[in-house]
Parts: structure tokens; C-alpha cells; sequence
């Protein structure tokens, strides 16, 4: 049965896993279970996926946790599959591979390990380190493919922005640094809205926060349990930035609503960073990163959205 992307609803989802097993790490055969235009999506891959972000996020692979994040590791599957096509139709590879061995290093790190290190972690548990390196690259490549096609429009007022440093600076002497992790939801903007958030916060009373943004976040940071690091305050918008000053280590925001979206942050902690002239420059580049993200960010799931709506997925 071929179909259109934007067809495809919780249903089918539920269906194409009920039917593939009950127990999802039971299938002995490496099977072709989605096509996505001239991609494939195979069983394996799609164990491989959970697996690695099971075991990157330091979660158990039993299989209440495999359940837990199956939809959304073939949601993120046929992204990739998408994206993939994109970059390999337009010819995108990124110009050297510094981005990518930044990422390894930075997660070898955090095993105290280096690259080759990180392999053998990856082989002793089992999990596929081709495939995750794979995925890596494609998302650096589709990076510089937005960037191309979007980045002349990202058009920043920097008068605006030495005038909101300065300010800032005048009335407050010390930054703050928020750690911070967050739960981002779709929404339908109508009445089934309420329910979906009440139905998420019960989920993080139940299993939790990281395990519900893995399950249910559209970010890019439900690989990481929504873990988004420390952030500088004055990277923030003011409205998180009001909601943040009232929050405890530990706390969870009130959703954060934007056009089509919810936003729940979790407060991980936070400290004082003393200012010093020589950090003003360094603080200015990071406003100014974080606005041409987040403008990248939107051009880039819309455009990841159109293509969705044009696709041609076949479920086996």
C-alpha cells in the first residue's frame, strides 16, 4: 500500500508495530519494513536505532523500554531516509569531516575513552557504530544543505544586538548559566491540545522525564533524553528567561506554547558566571549562533516537513 507521508497517522504506526511482533528483538531475519521513496528502512536498522539511543542514554534494553520507543525510532528512521535523499540529490557532503570527529570526540569523552574506544563500547554492547556514524554525517550534510538554501536569509539587526548586550550588562553584573533539558511536543492547535499535554505531563510522573522525551519529543535532543547542556541566560528569550528565575534545580516548566508546538524545560541546574570584559565578545558571537539557529532550526523543519508531505512511503 502506497501512500502519501502526510497519511500516515498514530494508527498505521500502531498497526505496523503490532504486526511486526510482540517482541520487537525476537525477529532472527533482517527484513525490509518501510521504503521511503528510494530508501529503505530495515528491521535491523530499526533495533540498531533503539538500541543506540537505549544504551547513549544509559537506559535499559528490556522490553518495556524497547516499546517505549519504537514509534519514535521509526519516525526519526524515515527522517533520516528522508534527509539522506536530499543531501545525495543535491550532492552535499560537508566540506571536511571536523565537524563529524568533533561529535565523536565529545561523545568519547564522555566515556573517558577515545574514538576507537567508543567503537569497541558500541561492539561490546552490541550496538552497530556504522549505522550510528552514518546517521551523524547525514544530519551535518543536511545542516549544510539548509544553510545553502536558507542561510542568505537569516538577517540579524547588529546595532540591535550590541544595544540588548548592553543593556543587559548595565543591570545585571552576573550571568547566569541554566542546565537544562526539554520535552517538545506538536500540537493541532485545537481542543485535542489539553489532553495531549496532560497526557504528557502524566507520563513524566510515571517513567519520567528523559524516558518521555524519547519517546515523545520531536527534538533533536530526545536522542539525549532532551538534554540540551548548559545555556548561557543571555542566549535565552526573555519569556524562558522569566520562566527560568522561578524555577528550582529540578523543577518543570509550565508548556511553553509557540505556533504549532509545546515546549516543557526541566530545570537540570544552574550557576553564576562572573563577567569580565574579555568574556563580551565571546557572549555576543553566542547570541548571535543562537538566533541564526533557531532561525535555521524553523527553516529546517519546514522544509524537512514539505518533503515529508510530497513523499512516497510504502509500509511492508
Amino acid at each position: 500500500m502506497k501512500i502519501k507521508k502526510k497519511l500516515i497517522n498514530v494508527l498505521l504506526l500502531t498497526f505496523f508495530f503490532i504486526n511486526i511482533s510482540n517482541n520487537s528483538f525476537a525477529l532472527s531475519t533482517n527484513k525490509i519494513i518501510v521504503t521511503v521513496e528510494n530508501q529503505i528502512v530495515s528491521s535491523y536498522e530499526l533495533k540498531n536505532k533503539i538500541k543506540t539511543v537505549l544504551f547513549l542514554n544509559n537506559q535499559n534494553i528490556n522490553q518495556e523500554n524497547i516499546d517505549a520507543f519504537k514509534k519514535q525510532a521509526l519516525k526519526q528512521l524515515i527522517d533520516f531516509k528522508l534527509k539522506k535523499n536530499e543531501v545525495q540529490k543535491f550532492n552535499i557532503q560537508v566540506n571536511n569531516n571536523e565537524q563529524v570527529n568533533n561529535f565523536f570526540k565529545n561523545l568519547s569523552s564522555k566515556y573517558q575513552t577515545d574514538t576507537q574506544g567508543i567503537k569497541k563500547i558500541f561492539k561490546d554492547n552490541k550496538v552497530d557504530f556504522d549505522l550510528y556514524f552514518n546517521e551523524i554525517k547525514t544530519e551535518f550534510d543536511w545542516q549544510k544543505l539548509v544553510f545553502q538554501k536558507f542561510g542568505n536569509k537569516i538577517n540579524l539587526d547588529e546595532k540591535e544586538i550590541n544595544e540588548e548586550l548592553s543593556n543587559f550588562i548595565k543591570i545585571q553584573k552576573n550571568f547566569f548559566e541554566y542546565k537544562l533539558a526539554e520535552i517538545e511536543i506538536p500540537l493541532k492547535n485545537n481542543s485535542d491540545d489539553r489532553e495531549t499535554i496532560i497526557s504528557i505531563n502524566k507520563q513524566i510522573n510515571e517513567i519520567g522525564f528523559e524516558k518521555t522525551a524519547l519517546k515523545y519529543s520531536i527534538s533533536t535532543s530526545a536522542m539525549d533524553g532532551g538534554n540540551l547542556g548548559w545555556i548561557n541566560s543571555k542566549s535565552l528569550s526573555e519569556e524562558i528567561l522569566k520562566i527560568l528565575k522561578n524555577m528550582n534545580k529540578g523543577d518543570l516548566s509550565e508548556p511553553i506554547i509557540q505556533t504549532d508546538t509545546a515546549t516543557i524545560l526541566k530545570l537540570l541546574d544552574k550557576k553564576i558566571i562572573n563577567v569580565t570584559e574579555t568574556d563580551l565578545d565571546r557572549l555576543r558571537n553566542q547570541i548571535v549562533n543562537n538566533k541564526k539557529n533557531e532561525l535555521l532550526n524553523l527553516y529546517s523543519n519546514n522544509y524537512l516537513s514539505k518533503i515529508k508531505n510530497n513523499a512516497l512511503i510504502e509500509i511492508k
